[in-house]
């Protein structure tokens, strides 16, 4: 079976809007902006600022080093770990699958940000409120919504196809920037148009630092920067695996964990003070920009165009996710099993295309595969993943032998003990307590 040659990122700026693309998701744009305004405003900006220096990106840079010294993915990568190739490629094939899986039902919410798109379009919500809507869109099984699901799974792994250069870095190099520029624009003309504005800046940036005192607004803050930058899984380690050797993967990982958090603040400069000032609650997670931005929007002037760009910036920053999801296992199974590049990205478009589908007409199926890839998959693959990689391979081997050769910023022996005694702790009892609830 003939080997795909390996691809490497062209360019420093190539790399860092990838793995930006990678970071970058629907939780940097429903969930970030919520939080903000749950947890003291500009406090809980200060608690995930504090959190991602102190644990998120120590971690991400051990693992993407991890990757770029490897030049691998995770089945090479568990195989090295554990000394055993057997033992290796079966923990890298599961924790490479299991993240796949986020897709199944991944690929229906990136269809309802297109039906969005329509529905603003047409003006949609002049006659069916926006809560009838979703409601509609998810109880119904809509034949358009299922077309949908195809078209965009069936464009995700045609980026795939492309390869790491003329697919993933090309289409990041454009979605990444443009995501910026849409809400600019969003928030400019938000400021100019929403009566109020001003109550809703307040309201989200205010800090009210007494949250600091509890316990709950760290853990809020810590768990969200860990799933936003997505440390552990193995999509940091297999982005990273496609730096060369010779280049700089410190101030590149920094870069990009800046990138994510300020794309997560402008979504929600964008949102939720036009939400607060025309007196609309903001909620968490899909309603956020289902029911609550329709709802805020639909009171400004030219708010059909504004939905229309809040929904294409929401797309792009979800299919950068899953082009990312999917990347792991085929990046993962062509080195790992010698496959053909190509050959691995069709078998698992076509695994996800019939997952797809049966999440898009079964609420259930939806349901469990949200749960199982997102609270599971995820959780225990990051806390095995930080326990392999720091404590099992090293974090002083990785260091030196593969972070600080070629990047600017020269690390020294202090970061192996922050890592092992403070980072990696730290990442540990979130990802039990997210299993298992323990903390307040």
């Amino acid at each position: 079976m003939a080997e795909t040659k390996r691809e490497d990122w062209t360019s420093r700026f190539g790399a860092i809007m990838s793995m930006a693309g990678m970071a970058v998701g629907l939780g940097n744009v429903w969930r970030f902006p919520y939080l903000v305004g749950q947890y003291g405003g500009g406090a809980f900006v200060f608690a995930y600022l504090i959190s991602l220096i102190v644990c998120v990106i120590p971690l991400c840079l051990v693992e993407a080093s991890l990757g770029k010294g490897m030049q691998a993915g995770e089945l090479d990568t568990w195989t090295k770990i554990t000394h055993s190739s057997k033992v290796g490629k079966t923990i890298g094939s599961i924790f490479s699958l299991g993240y796949s899986t986020m897709n199944f039902y991944f690929m229906f919410v990136l269809a309802g940000s297109i039906y969005f798109m329509y529905t603003f379009a047409t003006n949609k919500k002049a006659t069916m409120a926006p809560e009838k809507i979703y409601q509609d869109m998810n109880d119904n099984h809509l034949t358009a919504l299922v077309v949908i699901t195809i078209l965009v799974t069936l464009l995700t792994f045609f980026v795939l196809w492309k390869g790491i250069v003329s697919g993933i870095e090309s289409i990041s190099k454009v979605m990444m920037p443009a995501i910026v520029v849409i809400f600019a624009i969003i928030i400019i003309f938000c400021a100019i148009l929403t009566p109020n504005i001003v109550d809703g800046y307040n309201f989200y940036l205010e800090p009210d630092w007494s949250v600091l005192k509890h316990l709950s607004v760290w853990k809020a803050a810590a768990g969200q920067a860990f799933f936003s930058i997505g440390v552990g899984p193995g999509c940091v380690l297999v982005y990273g695996s496609h730096i060369k050797r010779n280049e700089d993967v410190t101030m590149s990982m920094i870069t990009v964990c800046m990138v994510d958090t300020t794309i997560a603040l402008l979504a929600g400069f964008a949102i939720i003070p036009t939400c607060v000032a025309l007196g609309i609650d903001p909620q968490s997670g899909s309603g956020l920009i289902f029911i609550v931005l329709p709802k805020a929007l639909s009171q400004i002037p030219f708010g059909n165009v504004f939905g229309i760009l809040a929904m294409l910036a929401i797309f792009f920053a979800g299919i950068t996710s899953a082009i990312a999801q999917a990347e792991v296992a085929i990046t993962s199974f062509s080195d790992g099993l010698k496959m053909n590049r190509n050959k691995v990205t069709f078998s698992l478009c076509l695994l996800t295309l019939v997952f797809a589908v049966i999440c898009a007409v079964n609420t259930s199926q939806f349901d469990f595969w949200n749960n199982f890839s997102g609270n599971y998959v995820f959780i225990v693959s990051a806390g095995i993943g930080a326990i392999g990689f720091n404590y099992v391979y090293g974090t002083k081997k990785i260091r030196t032998e593969f972070m600080n050769p070629g990047s600017d910023i020269q690390i020294g022996g202090w970061f192996d003990k922050w890592v092992q005694f403070v980072a990696c702790p730290i990442a540990l009892i979130i990802t039990a307590d997210s299993l298992y609830p323990f903390l307040p």
